[in-house]
């Protein structure tokens, strides 16, 4: 026997919200590229920690970029 759950997909959040988070994202993303600049002239580049710090990155760039959106489409 399945277990049926109703999933709500119209779920609202306010804009203090949506900036308080995106502040996080900003400010990890500020944080990711200092730290793939400080190292990326260092002995402790390799292929691994360029992975790494791409993967951390990319997704943070999106977020971003997606705030940015967001922020021009409240302005308008």
């Amino acid at each position: 026997m399945g277990i049926i759950a109703a999933i709500n997909t119209q779920t609202s959040f306010p804009a203090g919200v949506v900036s308080q988070g995106g502040i996080i994202a900003i400010i990890s993303l500020i944080v990711c590229l200092s730290i793939a600049l400080l190292i990326s002239d260092s002995k402790y580049w390799n292929r691994w920690s360029s992975s790494t710090l791409d993967v951390c990155s990319g997704p943070l760039l999106i977020t971003f970029a997606a705030i940015v959106v967001f922020k021009v489409i409240v302005a308008l």
